[in-house]
């Protein structure tokens, strides 16, 4: 009797993978690197082709450039204020409140091991978001990379994506 409940229960959790199919996808935003947007972004992204089931939920990672600040920053630096945030949505693109999301982020300076960071999480939410400021940059290096991983948990399936960008904080 238990290895038959065992087999169903098993049963029932692989056949709702089939029903929702994890998937993560990273967005790219050509504004974060104008000089070559179709090309850092892999061009179009299709999404012709037969066969298969529509897809089911999507982790968005997205990146977004906010601005400068000098706030904070040394005499003649500048800091980048960073957005960054996790989205779960359906195959219309419309938000799904997954029963957990998360971000977490660094911004890492060029001058070495120095970085800021941020997190946040979310139960029953669709979306969560995190901003923060860089260290401050001046002088030739004046690239911030910033680098994310994201998560969601939608009933007994999890999600996970990474994004980056790399962006150039003007004098």
């Amino acid at each position: 009797m238990k290895h038959q409940i065992a087999t169903a229960a098993l049963a029932l959790i692989l056949g709702m993978a089939t029903i929702w199919p994890a998937q993560a996808q990273e967005i790219c935003l050509p504004e974060l690197n104008p000089q070559d947007s179709a090309q850092s972004c892999g061009g179009d992204p299709g999404g012709g082709g037969g066969g298969g089931g529509t897809p089911g939920y999507v982790l968005q990672g997205v990146i977004q450039n906010e601005g400068y600040t000098t706030e904070g920053a040394v005499p003649g630096g500048k800091r980048l204020k960073i957005r960054a945030y996790s989205r779960l949505a359906d195959a219309s693109n419309d938000r799904v409140d997954a029963h957990y999301i998360n971000v977490r982020c660094n911004a890492y300076d060029p001058y070495g091991p120095g970085y800021t960071s941020d997190y946040d999480e979310e139960n029953n939410g669709a979306l969560v978001d995190v901003k923060f400021a860089s260290n401050s940059v001046q002088g030739e290096f004046r690239t911030v990379r910033v680098v994310c991983t994201h998560h969601a948990r939608f009933g007994f399936l999890t999600y996970d994506t990474t994004s980056s960008a790399e962006i150039v904080v003007p004098h």
